[in-house]
């Protein structure tokens, strides 16, 4: 009898998912650029006759929605195009780019590339941009930015130690009349100390 109901149910869901939503519209289609894993191309529609391939680039870099692989700009037609290394990265540059991303005093809009990506091409990421003057940033901006990004790369957890350091060393080198020296003397020593007693505790286990 259960095994009766458990069938019928599943036919309704299958007649759901496969037939019309109430707008009108088809369902899923698997082979839609949303679910087909090798569509990993943005199109950039809306593109000011100014911006360049470089300023694309920087503009998507600073999304962090993943890795890109390519950048090109159609600048007398107003769009480009930016390809991720994978499908989840460029549906989160997508969406990212939809919501209020201003770019030389246009919003851009964004969809997906008319072709997927051939299976098997090589992933060949693209350095970070150059840093430059974007709209309200100044290049020291740009840098800085570079750094933070390259800084949360290497992981808040190798970074925390060292900051934890920072205000015992400066005390210790205040208090006593210590300079650069005394300064790098306290971190010598309290690197020598944590090496140090790591060693014992190896040795005791």
């Amino acid at each position: 009898m259960n095994d009766d109901k458990q069938g019928s149910d599943t036919k309704s869901v299958v007649e759901l998912t496969n037939g019309s939503s109430e707008d009108g519209k088809e369902t899923a289609n698997p082979d839609a650029p949303e679910n087909n894993p090798q569509y990993t191309t943005v199109y950039v529609g809306n593109l000011a006759p100014e911006v360049t391939q470089l300023d694309l680039h920087r503009h998507f870099h600073a999304f962090g929605a993943g890795v890109l692989e390519e950048v090109r700009v159609q600048r007398d037609k107003g769009f480009g195009f930016v390809r991720y290394n994978t499908h989840a990265e460029a549906a989160l540059a997508i969406q990212m780019g939809n919501n209020q991303s201003i770019l030389f005093g246009k919003p851009i809009k964004c969809s997906w590339g008319s072709k997927p990506t051939p299976p098997g091409t090589n992933s060949n990421p693209l350095p970070p941009p150059a840093p430059g003057p974007l709209q309200g940033f100044t290049a020291t901006d740009m840098m800085s930015y570079e750094r933070q990004l390259a800084m949360s790369k290497m992981g808040g957890a190798l970074m925390h130690p060292l900051m934890g350091q920072h205000p015992s060393i400066k005390q210790v080198g205040g208090s006593m009349g210590m300079g650069a020296t005394g300064a790098s003397q306290a971190i010598y020593d309290g690197g020598f100390q944590n090496v140090a007693a790591a060693q014992q505790l190896m040795y005791y286990q």
